[in-house]
């Protein structure tokens, strides 16, 4: 058991007046990392809000045994030179107490910490949890398409030299940013344990046929790169074509934009924003009202809800980006943008639905390799080697 363990990452948590400190990005798993530390020390950028905000829709990330490091932003090329000095020092000051640290790739924050480790002669691994390549150049900006490829560089860099490469999918960051060091390749979704009768209302409303047929996806509406912007494309290219389709979006962030764009291919009177919902049971059953699911990304690594998506049975369409062809198969495939051929996979899916039957248990197989139990022994299992060398 490590006595100190730190975690690097560019994440921005929010701290209130309190000082409880909360993520607009989920639950973070602080137990997989106590399980083989005692303390553990993120070190993070860190946002004061205001006495009296709501946190209503926000994720208590405060534990007991978790202590948050606040580091000036790297985020972008005038901040990585005015507050390198200033984030070096407390990456020194922090590291050089811990036994061991954990860095969160692609960060410019987790980069300059694994090289703090490695001056300071302390024990690192890293977890690679998207390209960031795709990341940014499909970030939707001129900045981001300059930077990717030297962001590509460095997280190579350090991925190689890593005694320890922890990686979400099973091929294709492996394939994009190889290690020298101990891999594994483990997703970090979790599911709970697969109820049969779930595959089983599944194929019920498969035969029923309920119209209009719905179609959804999940995304942050602040980004582009969740491929909205196709899915409305494709959906315009059907009108005419097919008995009504509804696509239902469910997503943090303005949809305002993406109203718009849905009125100009003629499709805002069946797009519907359903905006957020508590993780686990409320997503799943959002999930279980849909016909066919959609991730029609331009970067992923392993999207976590379209394995919940199989999870629920659900047929499912997906582009080539990161790891969806590890989930999906070659059929349901579709290049990222390539709207036409998106369209044409939804049209064969809604009007067959011997395929949507098996489709709906091809995913729910797929998706038993990814129960919590299953996942946690391999991960286990990888982070007491690492701690072990870390002693």
């Amino acid at each position: 058991m490590l006595e100190r363990l730190v975690f690097a990452h560019d994440n921005q948590f929010l701290r209130v007046a309190d000082g409880e400190v909360y993520s607009s990005r989920g639950r973070w798993p602080w137990d997989r990392y106590l399980a083989f530390a005692d303390r553990l020390s993120v070190v993070s950028r860190m946002e004061d809000l205001p006495a009296g905000t709501d946190t209503s829709g926000l994720e208590l990330s405060s534990h007991p045994r978790v202590s948050f490091v606040p580091v000036p932003s790297l985020s972008g090329p005038l901040l990585q030179f005015t507050n390198r000095r200033a984030a070096r020092q407390v990456l020194e000051r922090d590291i050089g107490r811990a036994n061991a640290v954990v860095v969160r790739l692609p960060s410019e924050i987790g980069g300059l910490a694994a090289r703090t480790a490695e001056r300071l002669g302390k024990p690192w691994a890293v977890e690679v949890v998207t390209c960031t390549w795709d990341a940014l150049w499909n970030y939707g900006s001129w900045e981001g398409k300059v930077y990717a490829p030297v962001s590509w560089w460095k997280t190579r860099r350090v991925v190689r030299r890593a005694p320890f490469a922890f990686y979400v999918t099973e091929r294709f960051l492996q394939g994009r940013y190889p290690s020298r060091g101990r891999t594994v390749g483990v997703s970090d979704v979790e599911l709970p344990a697969l109820d049969a009768a779930v595959l089983d209302a599944r194929l019920a409303r498969i035969l029923s046929g309920p119209e209009p047929a719905k179609l959804g996806l999940i995304a942050a509406l602040s980004v582009k790169f969740k491929g909205v912007q196709t899915a409305l494309a494709a959906l315009s290219s059907l009108r005419g074509r097919l008995p009504e389709l509804e696509l239902r979006i469910l997503g943090s962030g303005d949809p305002t934009p993406w109203q718009k764009l849905a009125r100009e291919h003629g499709v805002d009177d069946v797009v519907r924003f359903d905006g957020m919902l508590p993780p686990g049971e409320p997503v799943l059953r959002w999930l279980d009202e849909l016909d066919l699911y959609l991730q029609p990304s331009f970067q992923e690594g392993l999207p976590r809800s379209l394995v919940e998506a199989l999870s629920r049975g659900l047929p499912a369409l997906g582009s080539t980006a990161g790891g969806i062809p590890e989930l999906l198969p070659p059929e349901c495939l579709h290049r990222p943008g390539d709207t036409g051929r998106l369209g044409e996979l939804i049209r064969a899916a809604v009007e067959d639905r011997e395929w949507l039957a098996r489709q709906a248990e091809r995913n729910f197989e797929t998706a038993k390799g990814f129960r919590a139990e299953t996942l946690e022994r391999v991960r286990s299992s990888f982070w007491r080697e690492f701690a072990q060398f870390a002693q």
